[in-house]
């Protein structure tokens, strides 16, 4: 038995609270290295006459990678805490017990029984488990990026290429009000906003003024009639929310670029030293960067005086921990939900915003609107910030990025289904139905440039996310075949001339968010993965099976069903019903199969 694969810790990915009354344990193993693991667990305060009472139950390995097994059980508690060790037997026969402390080989009965090397599930508290709105995992997401969306002024052209980053096209929310027909056509119950209140860049995330919507949007009352067009649509709403830092024309940071260390708000930023500028301003009080002979005012002998997102010194990072901020912000949040009644808050830079101000927010959010959603921009594992205590999801880009690279070809088949069980399987099932997946944003590549422009390629990653738990995300345009690199040209305009339209990825994409909303199959966390070269799985949910395969080449393919697949299937885009038990596809084509 390989003991360094052996891997499990409490109160982690490997040891949740599902719910109320029942654990998720997982038990990390080296791949078909041992024959059976069963759990042996009970209350570590119930005995009677005949000692400690304990139940063993066998766990189900229900994934498998290249390297290793993950072993799983629900555990279902009466006065929810547990006491848990796993028995481990080899395909030798041989026993083991692998607890807290240490690992056991040959375990006699005291060992068996030796509570100190139980691993502790000490309680299940209400208040720390996950109260996400149940609204979340069923909602389809639409990112509008507004200032390219559309505009209600008919004077303003949207046809202008290249773009520029900080070009102003017009868009605004009255034009969004306009959309709604054809967003609720499409199919969306949700959009997320990138950032509309004042800013001076296109991108709006160099805030000046959290309780203003930019002119260049519209007015406060344009969004409040905005968000009630929506409601009556069924449509969330979710702002962006830039609370790791502001824009460098905020109040609070030009009053302390006046004040210095005078200032009432030198707290409220990361001042490092004082004059906090060592750089002029330019004539719109902005860092002026560059001297007119193009020399840096800035360089590595002369850095900033003051902490930002990234190195920009345009965007001055908040201090979170100082009460000004703390007031502030709370108030923003709090003003948006209840003022507007808004649905949610994306949090832009989530990773980088202290866990404290996090729990903050939350709270905040709630006490406004119990059944407000917090989402948060992590780019990585993010368990740590998904603990029920902080943010209810994060932009699943865990999942966005073996999907990019399969579907790019950057990784084979193996690595692909390797990558994609190690996410279910470290992946708490109470957060993977609220996730927000995506395949690109206005942070990445369009996901038609990324295939190379090939629609047949962009329809096999849109369906594998819509084939995902979580809530699936479409960037504007996407479901029209607007493409671009990445920023800034990934912030094209919307194309609104039909004859320009993808009207075929268009009913595809409206497909897909029917299908999802008719077949709750399509939710379901785990892809059965069916051996061989090609892309197929099921998933089965109360007798009723799925079945996938989708060719991911540029060669046609023959997939031979085994006998426990061949059967009479409705295929699902053709509403026609055929016995299977040989799949022929062409390259970069899909079938998808249902039977009840």
């Amino acid at each position: 038995m390989n003991i360094h694969a052996l891997l499990h810790r409490s109160k982690s990915e490997y040891a949740y609270a599902y719910d109320e009354s029942r654990v998720h344990l997982t038990l990390r193993t080296a791949r078909n290295d041992l024959k059976e693991v069963k759990l042996i667990y009970g209350d570590p305060f119930e005995w009677n006459k005949n000692g400690w009472v304990y139940k063993k139950e066998k766990m189900v390995k229900r994934y498998q990678t290249s390297d290793f097994d993950y072993y799983f059980a629900e555990v279902s508690l009466v006065d929810l805490r547990v006491k848990y060790i796993f028995s481990l037997k080899d395909n030798n026969g041989n026993f083991s017990l692998y607890g807290a402390k240490r690992l056991v080989t040959n375990p006699t009965i005291e060992d068996t029984f030796n509570l100190s090397n139980y691993f502790n599930y000490p309680y299940i508290n209400y208040e720390d488990l996950h109260h996400s709105p149940k609204w979340i995992k069923d909602t389809t997401w639409y990112q509008i990026f507004p200032d390219r969306f559309y505009t209600s002024d008919p004077k303003l052209s949207f046809d202008t290429y290249p773009v520029r980053n900080n070009q102003i096209f017009g868009g605004n929310l009255k034009g969004i009000m306009e959309k709604i027909p054809y967003l609720k056509d499409l199919g969306i119950t949700g959009i997320y906003f990138t950032p509309i209140f004042e800013a001076r860049t296109a991108h709006k995330y160099d805030t000046i003024d959290y309780f203003k919507i930019d002119p260049s949007f519209g007015t406060n009352e344009d969004f409040k009639m905005l968000v009630e067009e929506c409601h009556k649509n069924d449509i969330k709403v979710m702002l962006d929310g830039v609370f790791n830092h502001c824009g460098f024309l905020h109040p609070y940071f030009l009053d302390v670029i006046k004040n210095n260390e005078n200032s009432v708000y030198k707290n409220s930023f990361h001042i490092l030293d004082y004059p906090v500028l060592n750089f002029p301003l330019d004539e719109n009080g902005e860092p002026k960067l560059k001297d007119e002979l193009g020399n840096h005012y800035l360089n590595e002998d002369n850095k900033l005086n003051y902490r930002t997102f990234a190195y920009t010194p345009f965007m001055p990072k908040w201090n979170t921990d100082d009460i000004y901020t703390k007031i502030h912000l709370n108030e923003v949040i709090r003003y948006w939900l209840e003022e507007y009644n808004i649905d949610g808050w994306r949090l832009d830079v989530s990773n980088e915003i202290s866990h404290d101000f996090l729990r903050e927010i939350k709270k905040t959010a709630r006490k406004a609107n119990p059944d407000s959603f917090i989402l948060g921009e992590n780019w990585d594992q993010s368990l740590p910030w998904l603990l029920g205590d902080q943010m209810d999801s994060v932009m699943n880009y865990d999942l966005a990025y073996p999907i990019w690279e399969y579907f790019e070809h950057k990784i084979d088949l193996q690595t692909f289904k390797d990558i994609i069980n190690t996410y279910l399987a470290l992946t708490p099932k109470n957060i993977i139905n609220n996730m927000f997946n995506l395949i690109d944003s206005h942070d990445t590549v369009r996901i038609l440039r990324r295939l190379k422009d090939n629609k047949d390629r962009v329809k096999l990653a849109y369906l594998f996310m819509f084939l995902s738990a979580g809530a699936p995300n479409i960037y504007y345009g996407g479901e029209i075949g607007l493409t671009g690199n990445h920023d800034p040209d990934n912030r094209r305009p919307m194309i609104w001339d039909k004859d320009k339209q993808d009207l075929e990825l268009f009913d595809f994409i409206n497909k897909l968010i029917t299908l999802r909303n008719n077949y709750e199959v399509f939710k379901l966390s785990d892809y059965n993965f069916i051996d061989g070269d090609v892309l197929a799985f099921t998933k089965e949910i109360d007798g009723k099976k799925l079945l996938v395969v989708i060719n991911n080449s540029t060669d046609s393919i023959n997939f031979n069903l085994n006998e426990n697949l061949s059967d009479t299937y409705l295929n699902l885009f053709t509403n026609k019903t055929y016995f299977y038990d040989k799949i022929s596809l062409d390259k970069y084509k899909f079938i998808l199969l249902y039977k009840e």
